[in-house]
């Protein structure tokens, strides 16, 4: 990790903007990797733009590495498929319905979950105040300031993942979370956008689940507040390739490479 200006990746593709993310750690050593500036765009519709061969064959290596898929990864933010599956219903109604019920069976299938997940941050944070513990469902309070007539002061738009008291261990790996915060701007004309904030990622291990996820997460806070999202931008400080060797690698780079190099003589959207 160097101290270099960021790498810009900008695409209407979710898989190309991953691709760029993904080449560039599996490229250049560890001590060249740049922070990466990450940005999906062209978000107006049900879900992100993807190139199933790119997924595909990140989810075979995924699963022959011994890692969650891009769909598990994802849920861990947002539990999209499921709020579409149960027609999507309030805010209030499905934050009960995950941190009570969802969130226990995921904690009992992966150990991994055991410091719990990310929407269990945005749905209950707990914290104190004036000496009594209290938890905020930080998801409903958002949509709540977004769906006033008056516009909210951006400050206020935040969520935040990172719990000092509960995150602040001497543990040289913990894994959660990565994610420190996500932050929601909004324009006069109804637009949205999603910006997250990641101290280090892993590239290969759960970026691509991590994007998709965020993605998700917009398009519900959009659907509940009334407005339209249009742009993801996420901030990676420190972009980690993951934990496995680039030898095990070598095919999955080189379809990303050929996918996005057909992307981009197809005039798409690509990384700066």
């Amino acid at each position: 990790m160097n101290l270099a200006s960021p790498l810009v990746i900008e695409s209407s593709n979710l898989s190309v903007a991953w691709g760029e993310a993904f080449l560039h750690t599996f490229n250049f050593p560890k001590r060249q990797l740049r922070p990466i500036l990450l940005s999906v765009i062209g978000l107006s519709g049900d879900a992100p733009s993807e190139d199933q061969i790119m997924r595909k064959a990140l989810d075979a290596a995924l699963l022959a590495g011994g890692k969650n898929s891009v769909r598990v990864s994802g849920l861990t933010i947002f539990p999209y498929d499921m709020w579409s599956r149960r027609g999507k219903p309030s805010c209030l109604e499905f934050s009960e319905l995950c941190v009570e019920k969802y969130l226990p069976r995921l904690k009992a299938l992966d150990q991994r979950n055991r410091y719990g997940t990310y929407f269990e941050r945005m749905m209950r944070f707990t914290g104190a105040q004036k000496g009594l513990v209290k938890s905020v469902n930080q998801l409903d309070f958002v949509i709540g300031l977004l769906k006033r007539e008056r516009r909210s002061r951006h400050t206020a738009l935040q969520i935040a993942c990172f719990d000092p008291v509960k995150d602040h261990t001497g543990q040289s790996v913990r894994g959660f979370p990565c994610l420190q915060q996500v932050a929601i701007i909004q324009d006069d004309e109804g637009k949205i956008a999603i910006n997250a904030y990641y101290p280090s990622q892993y590239i290969f291990d759960r970026a691509y689940g991590n994007y998709l996820g965020l993605c998700h997460l917009g398009q519900f806070i959009a659907h509940e507040s009334n407005k339209n999202l249009a742009r993801l931008n996420c901030y990676i400080g420190q972009p980690i390739l993951g934990d496995i060797s680039k030898g095990n690698l070598q095919s999955l780079a080189m379809l990303v490479q050929t996918q996005n190099n057909a992307h981009s003589d197809s005039g798409a959207d690509v990384g700066t």
